[in-house]
């Protein structure tokens, strides 16, 4: 018999206070702090006449170290996901759309060696995506989540010592796929573990949603500081949001998947066609986050500027993805991505020839909208096609097309020594995006 005067029985939906009840059957204990007792486990308990059957969490609190805290964080996983990545983007965007510049501009490489760090980058990414699952099976989701995480600080570390150690790109290259890809892995595994498919659109549109709009001042934040302080104080936010994020992680449990890795799972015949999508997306993320600033920044040669830039297109695709993804859960998914797939190809073949600053913001505007009308239905989509039985096969699938989509793009740039022709190329693989 437990008698409940300092005993708290907690769940989502039922508080159990000053209350006796037998416990019939408990099967798992975990003690995890000298002051703090719990029970995480299936439990058969019986009380007045009736018998109930659920999975609690019962914790036994010292009479003089009741803690309130943890009233205050948030219990449901979705929102767990959305505050850490929202965090993390924030982090990462201070200075994510000035690292190619920070290469090629502050650091004296050409434009040449800076696209290949990125085609090093999405080679070790490719490759080290199957460790990544591998890791999530053994140690868990949210782990691997918190391994990217000082992962990632040693790629910070390197390149604020490039000035002084000059480590070679490729090593440095290493450390950032290596921390992206666990962190990716897990990020997907959690986020389609905690979403259900009848509401996945809304709930992806406020996933990127809230992500993008908690960095939609980092930008202008970024270009300021680095304008007049330089990357070192920007070294040291990033640091401090990337331990916070992981914070929210380990307030719900941790989830395990099996995984098992095998040439032949990175294609299925029934979903041939799914790679060509992905390999197309991939064109886009370097076509985005590395060739546009690149190519802008030669017209604007500002950072403050360039953090406008990446301000006022968080603005616009953060209220359409968030309106959008709420709007695919009613309607055909598909049909939605036939309406913008073209206008969305058509905002990639006007960046190829933009010349003035007016032009950088209409092109800018443009492409904010047809990015948030189209991201929220196809990546709901891509969370729908993972069968749960083979979930981190599928997601080790899709990142490797991914790398692979980035490698040909930045391949085919270097190989025509002209940016603006790898927009009119990912112009063109965009419309892959209609095999879905």
């Amino acid at each position: 018999m437990f008698h409940g005067a300092e005993r708290f029985f907690m769940s989502e939906r039922l508080i159990i206070y000053q209350m006796d009840f037998h416990l019939l059957s408990r099967l798992q204990v975990h003690v995890l702090t000298s002051n703090k007792f719990y029970l995480k486990t299936l439990l058969f308990f019986q009380y007045g006449e009736n018998v109930i059957k659920t999975d609690f969490i019962l914790l036994i609190m010292d009479h003089h170290q009741h803690q309130f805290w943890w009233r205050f964080f948030p219990k449901k996983e979705l929102t767990q996901v959305y505050i850490s990545t929202a965090l993390r983007y924030f982090g990462v965007s201070l200075m994510g759309i000035f690292f190619p510049l920070y290469l090629h501009v502050e650091q004296g490489y050409s434009l040449q060696q800076t696209i290949l760090f990125f085609i090093f980058y999405s080679a070790f990414f490719g490759a080290s995506t199957p460790l990544a699952a591998k890791f999530c099976s053994k140690y868990g989701l949210k782990h691997s989540i918190v391994l990217s995480v000082p992962l990632y600080l040693v790629f910070i570390l390197l390149i604020y010592l490039l000035p002084v150690l000059k480590t070679p790109l490729p090593i440095i290259a290493a450390f950032l796929a290596l921390s992206l890809a666990f962190y990716w892995m897990g990020l997907h595994l959690v986020f389609h573990h905690a979403s259900d498919r009848i509401h996945r659109g809304e709930e992806f549109g406020k996933r990127e949603g809230i992500s993008i709009l908690s960095k939609m001042v980092a930008p202008l934040i970024g270009g300021f500081l680095i304008q007049f302080f330089g990357f070192k104080v920007v070294f040291v936010l990033v640091s401090l949001f990337l331990f916070a994020s992981a914070l929210f992680l380990f307030i719900s449990k941790e989830d395990y998947i099996k995984y098992h890795f095998s040439f032949r799972s990175l294609i299925e015949r029934e979903h041939w066609q799914y790679p060509l999508v992905f390999i197309s997306r991939g064109m886009r993320v370097m076509a985005d986050g590395v060739l546009w600033p690149l190519f802008i920044f030669v017209i604007l040669d500002n950072y403050l500027a360039l953090g406008f830039v990446g301000f006022l297109l968080s603005g616009l695709s953060a209220l359409l993805v968030i309106v959008i993804g709420k709007i695919s859960d009613h309607y055909d998914r598909r049909k939605i991505i036939q309406w913008v797939t073209g206008f969305e190809s058509l905002s990639w073949f006007l960046r190829a020839f933009v010349s003035t600053t007016g032009q950088i913001m209409g092109v800018t505007i443009f492409g904010g909208i047809t990015y948030g009308a189209m991201e929220s239905p196809v990546g709901a989509l891509e969370y729908d096609l993972a069968n749960r039985n083979k979930v981190a096969a599928y997601f080790v699938s899709r990142e490797v097309f991914l790398c692979i989509g980035r490698i040909l793009l930045l391949s085919f740039v270097l190989l025509i020594n002209n940016v603006a022709g790898g927009f009119i190329l990912n112009g063109f693989t965009n419309l892959l995006v209609l095999l879905l």
